[in-house]
């Protein structure tokens, strides 16, 4: 019998996609949206000198190391700010896409980043600087704009193994606000009313699960996102912050390094473009 000969199949390029890409992509969708339904959101002045500092920093930095300019790890940072940081002076917006950076390169332990760059500049303006908010409310409720920063927060955070930490802080959070809302004897709307806050997912999504900042091992991260829940609580309603959750998150930050000692796993690495 004669047997017709095997061709083998063709080997198609292999191209790993990089979550940045979407993350830059998800938060640009977001902005658009903010600029053309919000009444209280940044103009494009505030945005453009946002993006001039990060991009102005990372160039420095690139400048110094003498490493490659590294952009798509920049702009999320400036994306960020102009998402949630709001204040009417422009040497604010410059100072922040500054701080945000020089924290990346200048605050770092055992090659990680000690803190979010976005949420690292927020808490200092916060501090020091007059004239700066971030509204927990700008956002409304609106069910739409939870569903599209859920559904595009958590396909980025799948492909970078971080949707773990985002659920497991907003279930100790929504559970926290339910067992508040149940000793008051509060209804049940109310902590569901709290939970659709844009700001909150966005807080999630795209600022509490930076993988460069975050415990290594997932119970780590599962540690991590309770203290992050438990001091936003605390900072919220007995201290009246309206800004706890970035408050927070910088103050938990602050032992991830000792969190990673005890709970070791392997560092986290982006992806790199394959096309051999």
């Amino acid at each position: 019998m004669i047997t017709a000969p095997s061709i083998a199949a063709p080997e198609w390029p292999s191209i790993r996609f990089d979550p940045r890409l979407g993350q830059i992509a998800a938060q640009s969708i977001l902005l658009i949206l903010v600029l053309s339904t919000v009444d209280f959101g940044p103009s494009l002045l505030q945005i453009a000198t946002y993006i001039a500092a990060v991009l102005g920093m990372e160039c420095v930095r690139a400048r110094v190391t003498g490493t490659d300019l590294n952009w798509k790890s920049a702009l999320p940072a400036a994306l960020s700010l102009s998402l949630l940081l709001r204040s009417h002076d422009p040497w604010v917006w410059a100072v922040a896409g500054v701080l945000a950076m020089g924290s990346k390169f200048a605050l770092r332990i055992n090659g990680k980043n000690l803190f979010n760059p976005s949420a690292f500049a927020i808490v200092v303006l916060l501090l020091v600087a007059p004239g700066v908010w971030v509204s927990p409310g700008q956002w409304g409720t609106r069910l739409w704009l939870v569903a599209l920063v859920c559904a595009m927060g958590g396909m980025i955070l799948t492909r970078v193994a971080r949707l773990d930490i985002a659920l497991a802080f907003l279930t100790f959070h929504a559970g926290l606000l339910v067992a508040r809302a149940w000793s008051l004897g509060d209804p049940l709307t109310i902590p569901l009313h709290q939970m659709q806050s844009g700001a909150i997912l966005i807080f999630a999504l795209f600022m509490l699960t930076d993988p460069r900042s975050t415990p290594d091992s997932r119970w780590g991260r599962m540690l991590f996102a309770a203290a992050v829940a438990i001091t936003a609580h605390l900072l919220l309603f007995r201290f009246q912050i309206r800004e706890g959750l970035f408050h927070a998150l910088i103050l938990v930050s602050c032992a991830t390094p000792l969190i990673d000692r005890f709970l070791p796993a392997t560092r986290f690495a982006w992806p790199v473009q394959n096309r051999s």
